[in-house]
């Protein structure tokens, strides 16, 4: 090597070192600079957070998803109700009728969200979703032409809002589950 040679392989270490772009005789063509810094590892805490968000969303769709089909199911078998009724009860006392059916429901329904959420057991609310929801089936049936089409088209909304309840608790009561099954885990590993 040339005297001039190592004097620019000097200055390139020099300036390489400082920050500064190397000093490049004319003749020489101009090569892509290669980056050969070391990317720092992603953060374990930022997957985890990246993890529970995705799970999180997930979780909100399913519950608005089983809202707003139970919300549905119920008006519509709350027009059905209050048609059954009108055969019986004036129109006006008619409209109020299937509150008296779906108060103990929607009772029921708020004392097992609360039980979910303290992660307490609860048997008697279910009971008494059950019973309602078997009457408002039976209720919207008993009017209907007797068919089989008609028997499933009014009698699958009142089972369907009691379905996609159950599975707007288990979004609840999911936790409580896997949190059970870890200690059991580590209980069992001791």
């Amino acid at each position: 090597m040339s005297h001039q040679g190592l004097e620019e392989e000097l200055a390139h270490l020099l300036t390489a070192e400082h920050g500064a772009p190397p000093v490049r005789p004319s003749g020489e063509s101009q090569q892509p600079r290669i980056d050969r810094r070391r990317t720092r590892p992603r953060s374990k805490f930022v997957d985890v957070y990246r993890r529970i968000s995705q799970v999180s969303a997930l979780l909100a769709a399913i519950a608005v998803c089983a809202a707003c089909l139970l919300v549905w199911s119920i008006a519509y078998t709350y027009g059905q109700l209050s048609e059954t009724a009108e055969s019986v009860l004036p129109e006006n006392l008619a409209q109020w009728w299937p509150f008296t059916l779906y108060g103990p429901w929607s009772v029921a329904a708020l004392s097992i969200l609360r039980a979910a959420v303290q992660r307490q057991p609860v048997k008697c609310s279910w009971s008494v979703l059950l019973v309602t929801s078997a009457m408002a089936v039976a209720l919207c049936v008993s009017h209907s032409s007797h068919s089989v089409l008609a028997f499933v088209t009014l009698g699958i909304p009142p089972v369907t809002s009691l379905v996609c309840f159950w599975e707007f608790v288990g979004q609840f009561s999911s936790k409580q589950q896997s949190r059970r099954g870890g200690r059991a885990r580590q209980s069992f590993k001791a």
